[in-house]
């Protein structure tokens, strides 16, 4: 309502300014009064309103100037975070890589140092294909062999069939396992499987040898007490064999290496009388020659002398 007042003051004073001698001069000079202070207030309110839109343009921009600095920072904080993880993620590949690299080699070198021993496996799986679970170690085979010893059930074997036939089988499996694992150097390993078939088969043909062989396991741990034990019963539990020679060989250096001279002397002794011809003889007669120590000859007889 105001600025249409104004609107019509303004109408007024331009046609006062075009006409001014058409009305009186006092109504003339109160239009003037009216219209000089509705200019005023005219002027007034334009100002207020500059006032406010400038107020509210400041207001504008200091919250721009707010998001543009609070963007500019988080933008700093994001590329801070963002280097952070990019260096650590190249420390850990840089402390990573090596690792597993050397694992890696490790593993093609274990598998090419298994490729042999799983041909070997796959055939004994297939033998002991009647047992349940598979061959992690060669102890495991032999105590599953063992379960295979027993005879079949009356009912299931045919008549006259051997009961024996099948413990003989798994016997020399066995035998042929902790063999080859001596062979190979798995020294404990052969031991727990000699031990095993031992306990399983003792009656076999190759329990001496398997006795044997233990022996030999304890001398190259430098173990000579349990090997001559281990000898030993080679010698006392099986009559002649082709384990004894070797047996009473090995007992016999094994005494000697336990500076049992007496004893290692008897068994040399021993050996030479039953093994005269064997090829282990020309050694032996050297063992007893160091055991008997350096030959003095007498003291010449002073008295025949001129």
């Amino acid at each position: 309502m105001k600025f249409s007042r104004l609107l019509v003051s303004g109408f007024m004073l331009t046609g006062l300014l075009m006409f001014p001698r058409q009305l009186p001069a006092q109504s003339e000079k109160v239009m003037i009064q009216e219209l000089q202070r509705d200019v005023a207030q005219f002027a007034d309110k334009l100002r207020q309103f500059k006032e406010a839109q400038d107020q509210k343009n400041a207001d504008l921009e200091s919250l721009l100037k707010q998001s543009l600095e609070s963007n500019a920072k988080l933008a700093a904080e994001i590329g801070s975070l963002q280097q952070s993880l990019t260096s650590a993620v190249a420390d850990q590949q840089g402390k990573l890589v090596p690792p597993i690299n050397a694992v890696g080699n490790k593993v093609d070198q274990l598998s090419s140092s298994l490729s042999a021993i799983e041909t070997s496996l796959d055939a004994l799986t297939r033998k002991v294909a009647s047992q349940d679970g598979k061959l992690n170690e060669i102890l495991n085979n032999v105590r599953t062999i063992s379960a295979a010893q027993q005879p079949p059930p009356p009912s299931a074997s045919a008549p006259g069939a051997p009961a024996t036939s099948t413990a003989g089988a798994s016997a020399d499996v066995a035998f042929q396992a902790a063999q080859r694992d001596l062979l190979s150097g798995q020294n404990q390993l052969a031991m727990d499987e000699l031990t095993a078939f031992i306990a399983h088969f003792p009656t076999s043909e190759n329990a001496p040898k398997a006795q044997y062989y233990m022996g030999v396991i304890f001398d190259r741990g430098e173990q000579y007490d349990d090997s001559v034990k281990a000898y030993d019963a080679v010698l006392e539990r099986y009559p002649e064999n082709p384990a004894t020679r070797d047996a009473l060989y090995g007992k016999a250096v094994a005494l000697m290496k336990l500076d049992r001279k007496v004893e290692a002397k008897k068994e040399f002794t021993a050996f030479l009388d039953k093994y005269s011809t064997d090829d282990k003889a020309g050694q032996v007669k050297q063992y007893l020659k160091d055991l008997n120590g350096p030959v003095h000859p007498p003291a010449r007889n002073q008295k025949g002398k001129r």
